[in-house]
């Protein structure tokens, strides 16, 4: 299992707790209930992809067969030449596709939001207005309608977007792994605004949206819902 699992560094990792080292997040945040906790542990036990994320992938024929070649956790993306800080993607996975390879990013929460609204989170200034422009040039979203959305899909779907193009992958899907109850789905409502901006409404948990053509990379997203770990964890 190990050789699958690769910290930003490049050694295998073989157990959950290797992940720690590499978390952009205070370690402290590393305990049951929190989002990088369970997400390590629903990757390791399941020795590849998570079941809820697979029962996803199952609902396109494009992705039923996918097999997992690789994934990184924590990984870091640089979105540009700004000089601002590298996307950090919780899980980043190389799939095994019929038609060759696949990019799948996850972005996991319990209860988190997904960062800042992006009117909240630009203040006007050259740092902001550039590499915020850079992310809805990429998605093709309208920047009338961008204010209103979560600044953290932004960044998080493009890092997924430039990742596919650097392995040279024409498929790529951005998934929410979701550890908050099916009763209270929290974020799910942001996400969906989300994607009526990028122009793949989504009405379901569970399912993929349809794809969005990305220069050269075809998107798809959707919302996994996963169950947290055992509570005892060994």
């Amino acid at each position: 299992m190990s050789q699958l699992f690769f910290g930003g560094d490049g050694l295998a990792l073989s157990k959950p707790e290797d992940v720690i080292p590499f978390l952009g997040k205070d370690p402290l945040h590393w305990k049951k209930g929190r989002s990088a906790f369970e997400t390590a542990h629903s990757w390791f036990s399941a020795q590849g992809l998570p079941s809820a994320i697979r029962t996803v992938l199952d609902t396109n024929p494009l992705f039923a067969d996918a097999t997992l070649t690789g994934a990184y956790f924590e990984r870091l993306t640089q979105l540009d030449e700004t000089g601002r800080g590298p996307s950090q993607t919780d899980v980043l996975a190389i799939l095994k596709i019929s038609s060759g390879v696949a990019v799948l990013g996850i972005e996991a929460k319990v209860d988190e939001t997904f960062g800042p609204f992006v009117r909240d989170w630009s203040d006007g200034t050259p740092g902001k207005t550039l590499p915020l422009s850079r992310l809805i040039d990429e998605l093709q979203i309208d920047a009338s309608s961008a204010g209103s959305l979560r600044y953290q899909l932004l960044h998080r779907t493009v890092a997924t977007v430039l990742e596919a193009r650097q392995a040279k992958a024409r498929e790529a899907i951005m998934l929410v792994q979701s550890f908050s109850p099916s009763s209270i789905r929290a974020g799910f409502t942001h996400f969906q605004a989300f994607a009526v901006a990028l122009r793949a409404p989504i009405a379901a948990t569970g399912i993929l949206s349809a794809p969005v053509q990305l220069n050269g990379v075809r998107l798809w997203i959707g919302w996994a819902e996963c169950a947290l770990s055992p509570t005892e964890v060994v």
